[in-house]
């Protein structure tokens, strides 16, 4: 599809087109629209009279009083040089006197420790009262097998053992070391009933 597109934009003209005798005629074009369209008589800005004539002498003076002028740009209040030592002792007795200061202890013993005794009250209390003792006696033989099948609980073959010591187990062919005499067994006996015996 991409190479359909591209051939065609190569096979295509340009989508511009000149006029005949455009570039010659173009400069006469100009010219007539300009002809035609009125202009204002007036300019838009006009100088004062002897403005051109009087500019150097403005400049000058301007300069020359700006020279002369005495005045800098800063002014001291009145006496400000026989206070200003007073001010500055006044400001560092300030800043000398001692600063309240706040002991940390104190804010954890009135605030914070309060707070952490009601917070551990409440818990101990949820806790309390949510707690329920979970035994096997409680629990449902059904699902402990669902454990044992999903191997939640992984038992061994001593705890099993421990728990079935009842029952003996017989020398059978289940406990024979030929393969064949096992696989004639298994063939010949139902498993499930076997599972439902021991």
């Amino acid at each position: 599809m991409k190479k359909d597109k591209l051939q065609h934009i190569k096979t295509t003209k340009p989508g511009f087109k000149v006029p005949k005798g455009y570039f010659d005629t173009v400069e006469d074009a100009v010219f007539t629209k300009l002809s035609t369209e009125e202009f204002p008589e007036k300019e838009g800005f006009s100088a004062p009279d002897s403005y051109f004539s009087d500019l150097e002498d403005n400049v000058l003076k301007k300069i020359q009083g700006e020279k002369s002028s005495k005045q800098t740009g800063f002014s001291i209040p009145k006496d400000y040089l026989q206070t200003v030592e007073d001010t500055i002792t006044a400001r560092l007795d300030d800043a000398n006197r001692p600063t309240k200061v706040i002991d940390f202890k104190s804010v954890i013993l009135k605030r914070i420790i309060p707070f952490a005794a009601a917070a551990s009250l409440l818990l101990f209390v949820v806790v309390k009262y949510n707690s329920k003792t979970v035994g096997f006696d409680t629990v449902a033989s059904a699902e402990i097998e669902q454990w044992i099948e999903n191997d939640l609980i992984a038992l061994d073959t001593y705890e099993i053992a421990d728990v079935y010591k009842d029952i003996e187990l017989e020398n059978s062919v289940l406990f024979s070391e030929d393969e064949n005499e096992l696989l004639e067994y298994l063939d010949g006996t139902d498993i499930e009933s076997l599972l439902i015996e021991n």
